[in-house]
């Protein structure tokens, strides 16, 4: 008995946001013999695909980069880390210094400023995540008055830029800034803040000891920064051949992409 931990976007998922029926039928007969298959994302648990959630085999998940663990079947949150409100507003003021759209996870749910919403173009030039955007957010007129109102913590910070270098400028200012906050970030120009203690990988071993899983028995799959502490923590980290070289550094095993069933390629060779 194994978990199987799955981040979604380039990994699970192909370019067109769906399970392929390679991968779907791979995952599925890993659940036939006892494995858990957790699906594991930067996502808001209201902002997952209906065909992850909707599959037979899908019971926990990990979502909003580890700050959440959650059973689907009894509708319960098992496990929460998140910013506390006051540092959540300092960050989100902090990065008005920079040219960028700022949004926030709040209650499973993405929201971000009305003004951001209708100019998302102008903050990425790339429309596959132009469109997992305008899907995953909800606009509001303004995001610090919003939280005021809902006096809460909140799941997850993301930013998104037009300017690559001051992306990076960015990342290293708000680490020094804000030491409660981790950056980490799973698209091209964007960074995602969440609480110290909320990441992948601890929700994975937490997830692990709840279900009385071995460490060793874990296996985590993804391709991007934020799927890094996962992939550590892991008995087996997996990433996908469509990873940067530096995340790829932190593998024991490299599949094939995300286009091309990478997924179902190492559970077919390694586990079934």
């Amino acid at each position: 008995m194994s978990i199987l931990a799955l981040d979604l976007d380039g990994t699970l998922l192909n370019s067109e946001k769906h399970i392929s029926e390679r991968n779907r039928l791979a995952l599925q007969k890993a659940a036939d013999l006892g494995h858990f298959i957790v699906p594991a994302t930067g996502r808001a648990l209201n902002a997952m695909p209906r065909e992850v959630l909707e599959q037979p085999f899908v019971r926990y998940v990990i979502s909003i980069n580890g700050a959440c663990v959650s059973d689907q079947q009894t509708e319960e949150i098992l496990y929460r880390c998140e910013i506390p409100l006051d540092a959540a507003l300092g960050v989100l003021d902090f990065a008005k210094r920079y040219d960028c759209m700022r949004d926030v996870y709040w209650n499973h749910t993405g929201w971000t400023n009305r003004a951001y919403f209708e100019n998302l173009r102008y903050y990425n030039s790339d429309e596959e995540v132009v469109r997992l955007i305008q899907v995953t957010r909800k606009p509001i007129e303004d995001i610090e008055a919003f939280l005021k109102e809902k006096q809460a913590p909140v799941q997850k910070v993301q930013l998104c830029f037009r300017n690559m270098d001051e992306r990076e400028a960015a990342w290293k200012e708000i680490e020094e800034a804000f030491p409660e906050i981790v950056v980490t970030s799973s698209f091209r120009n964007n960074l995602e803040l969440n609480a110290r203690g909320a990441d992948k990988g601890l929700a994975l071993l937490f997830l692990a000891d709840h279900l009385g899983v071995d460490r060793k028995d874990t296996f985590a799959f993804g391709d991007s920064t934020n799927d890094l502490a996962m992939l550590r923590a892991a008995g087996t980290g997996v990433v996908m051949g469509n990873a940067a070289d530096p995340i790829k550094e932190n593998a024991d095993a490299v599949t094939d992409t995300n286009e091309n069933d990478g997924v179902a390629k190492f559970i077919e060779e390694h586990i079934l």
